[in-house]
Protein backbone atom coordinates (compact mmCIF):
# COMPACT_ATOMS: atom_id res chain seq x y z
CA UNK A 1 0.00 0.00 0.00
CA UNK A 2 3.10 2.57 1.08
CA UNK A 3 4.57 1.53 -2.48
CA UNK A 4 1.51 2.87 -4.50
CA UNK A 5 1.05 5.50 -2.44
CA UNK A 6 4.12 6.82 -3.22
CA UNK A 7 4.00 6.04 -6.77
CA UNK A 8 0.68 7.91 -6.75
CA UNK A 9 2.46 10.93 -5.21
CA UNK A 10 5.23 10.87 -7.57
CA UNK A 11 2.42 11.37 -10.49
CA UNK A 12 0.75 13.66 -9.20
CA UNK A 13 3.85 15.56 -8.54
CA UNK A 14 5.40 14.97 -12.44
CA UNK A 15 1.55 16.03 -13.74
CA UNK A 16 1.38 19.21 -11.98
CA UNK A 17 4.96 20.30 -12.72
CA UNK A 18 4.40 19.63 -16.36
CA UNK A 19 1.38 21.99 -15.85
CA UNK A 20 3.75 24.54 -15.09
CA UNK A 21 6.22 24.45 -17.57
CA UNK A 22 3.98 25.06 -20.47
CA UNK A 23 2.54 28.36 -21.12
CA UNK A 24 -0.51 28.36 -18.97
CA UNK A 25 0.10 28.09 -15.12
CA UNK A 26 -2.43 25.63 -13.36
CA UNK A 27 -3.06 26.72 -9.78
CA UNK A 28 -5.25 24.73 -7.67
CA UNK A 29 -4.69 23.13 -4.33
CA UNK A 30 -3.57 20.03 -4.13
CA UNK A 31 -5.24 17.38 -0.54
CA UNK A 32 -4.36 14.33 0.50
CA UNK A 33 -6.90 11.73 2.47
CA UNK A 34 -6.99 8.58 3.71
CA UNK A 35 -10.31 7.41 4.35
CA UNK A 36 -10.65 4.27 6.41
CA UNK A 37 -13.40 1.75 4.78
CA UNK A 38 -15.81 -0.98 5.76
CA UNK A 39 -13.91 -4.14 6.99
CA UNK A 40 -10.87 -2.42 7.74
CA UNK A 41 -9.68 -1.31 4.00
CA UNK A 42 -7.78 2.36 3.56
CA UNK A 43 -8.48 3.83 0.73
CA UNK A 44 -5.60 7.44 -0.23
CA UNK A 45 -7.05 9.84 -2.17
CA UNK A 46 -4.90 12.57 -3.92
CA UNK A 47 -7.74 15.77 -4.69
CA UNK A 48 -6.66 18.63 -6.80
CA UNK A 49 -8.96 21.61 -7.29
CA UNK A 50 -7.56 23.89 -9.61
CA UNK A 51 -8.72 27.63 -9.26
CA UNK A 52 -10.90 27.39 -12.42
CA UNK A 53 -12.67 24.22 -14.14
CA UNK A 54 -13.69 21.00 -12.35
CA UNK A 55 -11.67 19.35 -9.34
CA UNK A 56 -10.06 15.64 -9.94
CA UNK A 57 -9.24 12.89 -7.54
CA UNK A 58 -6.63 9.81 -7.78
CA UNK A 59 -6.69 7.10 -5.85
CA UNK A 60 -5.17 3.40 -6.05
CA UNK A 61 -7.57 0.16 -5.65
CA UNK A 62 -6.64 -3.36 -6.19
CA UNK A 63 -3.46 -2.16 -7.39
CA UNK A 64 -4.66 0.37 -10.39
CA UNK A 65 -3.44 3.98 -10.58
CA UNK A 66 -7.40 5.38 -11.49
CA UNK A 67 -7.74 8.68 -12.29
CA UNK A 68 -11.06 10.52 -12.34
CA UNK A 69 -12.46 13.69 -13.21
CA UNK A 70 -15.81 15.34 -11.26
CA UNK A 71 -19.03 15.32 -13.17
CA UNK A 72 -22.61 16.19 -11.48
CA UNK A 73 -24.26 15.13 -8.54
CA UNK A 74 -27.70 14.94 -7.51
CA UNK A 75 -25.78 15.51 -3.87
CA UNK A 76 -22.22 15.19 -2.43
CA UNK A 77 -19.39 14.99 -5.12
CA UNK A 78 -18.92 12.38 -8.23
CA UNK A 79 -15.65 11.78 -9.57
CA UNK A 80 -16.11 9.15 -12.44
CA UNK A 81 -12.89 7.55 -13.97
CA UNK A 82 -11.11 8.21 -17.00
CA UNK A 83 -9.40 6.38 -19.51
CA UNK A 84 -8.43 2.74 -18.68
CA UNK A 85 -10.78 1.93 -15.76
CA UNK A 86 -14.13 4.09 -16.81
CA UNK A 87 -16.16 2.12 -14.81
CA UNK A 88 -15.07 3.31 -11.42
CA UNK A 89 -16.99 5.90 -9.36
CA UNK A 90 -15.46 7.41 -6.24
CA UNK A 91 -19.12 9.69 -4.48
CA UNK A 92 -18.33 11.45 -1.09
CA UNK A 93 -20.54 13.75 0.81
CA UNK A 94 -19.04 15.21 3.39
CA UNK A 95 -16.32 13.26 5.33
CA UNK A 96 -17.87 9.79 3.20
CA UNK A 97 -16.86 8.20 0.59
CA UNK A 98 -18.08 5.12 -1.18
CA UNK A 99 -15.99 3.24 -4.61
CA UNK A 100 -18.59 1.84 -7.24
CA UNK A 101 -17.42 -0.41 -10.31
CA UNK A 102 -20.80 -0.63 -12.85
CA UNK A 103 -20.79 -2.88 -15.92
CA UNK A 104 -22.97 -2.50 -18.74
CA UNK A 105 -25.62 -4.90 -16.86
CA UNK A 106 -25.97 -3.32 -13.49
CA UNK A 107 -27.19 -0.68 -12.98
CA UNK A 108 -26.90 -0.28 -9.67
CA UNK A 109 -23.18 -0.92 -9.77
CA UNK A 110 -20.88 -3.06 -7.22
CA UNK A 111 -20.17 -1.57 -4.17
CA UNK A 112 -16.08 -2.35 -3.68
CA UNK A 113 -15.20 -0.09 -0.55
CA UNK A 114 -18.18 1.19 1.61
CA UNK A 115 -18.50 3.30 4.99
CA UNK A 116 -15.04 4.97 3.78
CA UNK A 117 -14.70 8.23 6.47
CA UNK A 118 -11.78 10.71 6.86
CA UNK A 119 -10.34 10.73 10.65
CA UNK A 120 -12.26 14.59 12.05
Amino acid sequence: MNRAIAAMSACLTLLVGACDRGSHIMRGEVDSLMYLCDQGAELAVRYLTPSQGPATATLTYDNKLITMHQEPAASGVLFVADKGYPDYRWHTRGQEGMLVLYSSNDKDGNVLLGGCTTPD
